[in-house]
């Protein structure tokens, strides 16, 4: 099976080397978040000893890319992190190896920009950074290393890349490159010696319970769960090879023959085939036009020049109306369409989510379902999952059939008041990146860069959440939960602290550092 692009937090995506455009919110993003990195990319180089800024910026910088899902920059960024907290707690001394390792590392980090910034995400999740790792370790712990070194595994590394492992079709046979399968052992050794580390950890945590040691088993307890996520990391990308070796079968390579666009109605997934999509767009739902009961998407087409060359009213439904399942409650800010023609006729389907452009092999559909003539067959998904396809020209049939007081039915049915959020937060990053999660889900969206600035806009709003940092200029988290407290009408209302420290008054705790857009979005609709 073709490999796919992996996808990061703000909804990149991708067809092989097609790439559609970000949205603009998440071009905003990667922008401020590029500039954030790139800072850091010219001081690691040219002003290494500027350890405490260093190590504030990292600390945003690290959070914002494990959020985003840039992981191989996520895991170089807390690598360096460490380092540099051994360097302020003068546990080692700074000198030139040290100032060589920094210099290649900010190579490195720089190389992963230009991917990031060239949409190259599938290649930054196969970045080769465990030397560095190695390396940074070794410079923690104070133990002697050669940072050169890193240069010629870097050369050793390139000219691997041309020898591949080879395929065998006849007998469906994978042959893989030996480097291969040695990078595969030396993972499964160093997950083997993580847990032992983890187990020696459990028995420390064990007696300084015991002891009443408290200080102790803290530092335990954070040391077992960093051991742990590592220990995660490297089994995801322990499958991710092993995922690799099967995808080079030669079979699979010969029935790559079916593509399409995996989408989410009433809370189930589909996939579209892509010989009927004509164009995958966003829309407020405000913008439409409505005529009879029935609206219709202005989609304009334009030309090189930037003028308007094609106008059309399209007439747009929403998927959920004629498939089972739970539908979806409150609408989304934006609408995500794909406008499908057959046989000259055009609509617009109105989709939950999109999910990512697929190439993958078709199965018939079996006798039992001969009677949804809406279905054409399925497909699996990268789980494994059977994934029904669905059949375009009869969907398009039996929209263009339905009353226009049946859509009026299904639209007021999914209808309700729609949450207002307050974002409470100093980093314009880490601002957008909840933002943009926040709106994607349904929610008005309000910014405050600290808690004076919120202070103002809660006198002049009522919201419904609030989500806070705690570390803030002028005011901070917790002097503004403590103002926000006294006032009446915001006594209840739920309150979120995503920050790097427990807030006093504040409803849920969500670390930075483990921060995951399906546990913001989780703990929003358990609380509101």
């Amino acid at each position: 099976m073709a490999k796919e692009n992996k996808k990061s937090a703000v909804g990149i995506l991708s067809a092989g080397k097609t790439r559609l455009p970000l949205l603009s919110e998440s071009a905003t993003i990667i922008r401020n978040y590029l500039s954030e990195t790139r800072w850091l990319v010219y001081a690691l180089k040219e002003k290494p000893t500027f350890s405490r800024e260093i190590l504030r910026v990292l600390s945003v910088t690290k959070d914002n890319s494990r959020i985003l899902g840039f992981t191989p920059v996520y895991k170089i960024y807390r690598a360096v992190e460490s380092l540099y907290k051994a360097i302020l707690d003068e546990k080692i001394v700074f000198n030139e190896n040290l100032r060589v390792l920094l210099e290649k590392v900010s190579v490195k980090i720089s190389e992963m920009c230009d991917l990031i910034e060239k949409e190259e995400f599938e290649d930054l999740m196969e970045c080769e950074i465990r030397p560095f790792l190695l390396y940074l370790d070794k410079a923690e712990a104070g133990e002697i290393f050669n940072a050169e070194i890193l240069d010629k595994k870097k050369e050793s590394q390139s000219s691997c890349q041309d020898s591949d492992g080879e395929v065998s079709g006849e007998d469906s046979v994978v042959h893989i490159q030996s480097s291969k399968v040695g990078q595969l052992v030396n993972m499964h050794e160093e997950m083997i010696a993580r847990s032992y580390i983890i187990m020696n950890q459990v028995e420390i945590l064990k007696n300084a319970l015991r002891d009443g040691d408290m200080r102790t088993a803290r530092d335990s307890y954070k040391q077992i769960g960093l051991d742990s996520q590592n220990l995660q990391a490297s089994l995801l990308l322990s499958h991710d090879q092993i995922m690799s070796f099967i995808q080079d079968d030669a079979f699979l390579a010969q029935h790559q023959d079916f593509q399409g666009f995996f989408v989410f109605a009433n809370g189930r997934k589909y996939l579209i085939p892509s010989e009927f999509v004509q164009d995958v767009v966003t829309e407020s739902p405000l913008n439409y036009e409505e005529k009879q009961n029935q609206k219709f998407l202005i989609y304009i087409q334009e030309n090189e020049s930037g003028s308007e060359r094609n106008r059309e009213e399209i007439p747009v439904y929403s998927l959920g109306s004629l498939l089972p399942g739970m539908a979806q409650r409150g609408r989304a800010i934006m609408d995500s369409i794909i406008i499908v023609s057959y046989q000259s006729q055009k609509i617009g389907i109105i989709v939950d989510s999109m999910h990512k452009f697929v190439s993958l092999i078709q199965k018939p559909m079996p006798p039992v379902f001969a009677h949804f003539p809406i279905l054409k067959g399925l497909a699996f998904d990268e789980k494994y999952d059977m994934i029904p396809i669905l059949y375009i020209p009869e969907i398009l049939k039996r929209f263009r059939a339905m009353r226009p007081y049946d859509v009026k039915k299904f639209e007021s049915m999914v209808k309700k008041h729609t949450n207002r959020v307050l974002i409470v937060e100093d980093s314009e990053t880490t601002r957008l990146i909840e933002h943009t999660i926040l709106e994607g889900n349904g929610f008005l969206v309000d910014e405050a860069c600290d808690g004076i600035e919120a202070m103002s806009k809660i006198k002049e709003s009522q919201f419904d959440l609030v989500i806070c940092d705690d570390e803030m200029p002028r005011m901070d988290g917790e002097i503004f939960l403590d103002n926000l407290r006294r006032m009446e009408n915001y006594a209840k209302v739920p309150v979120i602290a995503v920050s790097n420290t427990e807030i006093p008054k504040a409803d849920v705790f969500i670390s930075k550092a483990d921060f995951k857009r399906d546990d913001l979005i989780q703990k929003i609709k358990e609380m509101i």
